[in-house]
C-alpha cells in the first residue's frame, strides 16, 4: 500500500498539471478570439501610415460616392481604353502610392481606377473589411454604369491587402481576369501562418475555387509581410486558366523592380491579351 502511494501521487500530480495546461490553453485561444473579434480592423488597416497624401484638386481624381459619402477613386488613361483596370491597393498606401503601376497599364491603352479604402485618402469612413468591398464594388458599378465598360472588360488588380477585395469581387462579379501581387490564403494567415482565429478576414482561399476567369498571380521569394509560400498555396487551389510567376530575390515592395519594369511590361501585355470573360 505504502508502495502504490507514491505512485498515485505523481499521476495526480501529472493531472493536475496536465489540467492546469489545458486551463491556460482554452484562456489563451479565447483571449485570442476576443483580440480578433474586437481589435482585428486595427491590426489590419493602418491608414494612419500612409506618406504624402492628396486633395481633391488631384488630376484624375473623382468622387463616386453616393448618398453624401465619399468614396476617393482616381482614373488614368484614355476614357474608354481596351480594357477597365480596377485596382486595389495595399496596406500602408493610398491609391496615389502606384501611379507608377497604374500609368504601366494606361500605356497599354487601358482606362485604369483605383479606390481608395473607407478612412484612406479622401474616402469617408474607416477602414473595415466589408468597407474595403462596397468601395472596390462601387468602382466596379461606375465602370460599368458612367464609362460603359462591359464586365468581361473589367481586369481586376489587387496588391498586398488588396488581393482581398479584389479576389472577393472577382468571386462574385464577373470579370474579363484577375491579377493578385503578393497574396496571401487570409489576411491573419498573413501574419499567423496558420488559421488561429474563428474570424478569417478576407478568406481568398475559400474564394480562389470559385474564381473562373484567366488569374496571373506574382510573388517575390524573398517576400517577408507576406511569405512566398502563401502566394504559392493560393495558386494551387485556383483553377485553369491561371499563371503563375515567382520573383527571384524580390520581397514584399520591390518585386517590379526586382524582375524588371520591361518585363513587368510584357507580363501584363501577354495577360491582357489573353483575359476574357469566363464561359
Amino acid at each position: 500500500m505504502n508502495a502504490t502511494r507514491p505512485l498515485e501521487t505523481r499521476v495526480k500530480g501529472i493531472a493536475y498539471h496536465l489540467k492546469g495546461i489545458g486551463v491556460m490553453l482554452v484562456t489563451l485561444f479565447a483571449i485570442i478570439q476576443l483580440v480578433g473579434l474586437f481589435a482585428i480592423n486595427k491590426l489590419m488597416f493602418h491608414p494612419e501610415m500612409v506618406r504624402g497624401g492628396y486633395d481633391a484638386t488631384l488630376p484624375g481624381y473623382v468622387d463616386i460616392g453616393t448618398n453624401g459619402v465619399r468614396v476617393a477613386a482616381l482614373v488614368r488613361g484614355p476614357e474608354k481604353g481596351r480594357k477597365a483596370i480596377l485596382y486595389c491597393h495595399g496596406n500602408a498606401e493610398d491609391m496615389t502610392s502606384s501611379i507608377d503601376v497604374l500609368d504601366v497599364f494606361a500605356a497599354k491603352g487601358c482606362t485604369v481606377a483605383a479606390v481608395d479604402y473607407p478612412g484612406y485618402g479622401l474616402s469617408d469612413g474607416s477602414p473595415t473589411e466589408e468597407g474595403c468591398y462596397r468601395n472596390v464594388h462601387r468602382l466596379y458599378d461606375w465602370l460599368r454604369e458612367v464609362r460603359g465598360f462591359k464586365d468581361e472588360d473589367i481586369v481586376v488588380v489587387g496588391y498586398s491587402i488588396g488581393t482581398g477585395p479584389a479576389t472577393e469581387l472577382a468571386a462574385t462579379r464577373k470579370v474579363g481576369g484577375l491579377v493578385l501581387e503578393a497574396p496571401y490564403l487570409s489576411a491573419p494567415r498573413a501574419v499567423t501562418r496558420i488559421r488561429l482565429m474563428a474570424i478569417d478576414p478576407f478568406p481568398n482561399v475559400s474564394r480562389i475555387r470559385s474564381i473562373n476567369c484567366p488569374l496571373l498571380v506574382i510573388h517575390g521569394t524573398d517576400d517577408r509581410v507576406v511569405p512566398f509560400s502563401q502566394g504559392s498555396a493560393l495558386f494551387r487551389h485556383a483553377v485553369e486558366p491561371k499563371r503563375f510567376v515567382d520573383v527571384p530575390g524580390a520581397g514584399h515592395v520591390d518585386f517590379i523592380d526586382v524582375m524588371g519594369t520591361d518585363v513587368y511590361e510584357k507580363l501584363i501585355e501577354a495577360f491582357l491579351s489573353g483575359a476574357q470573360s469566363p464561359k
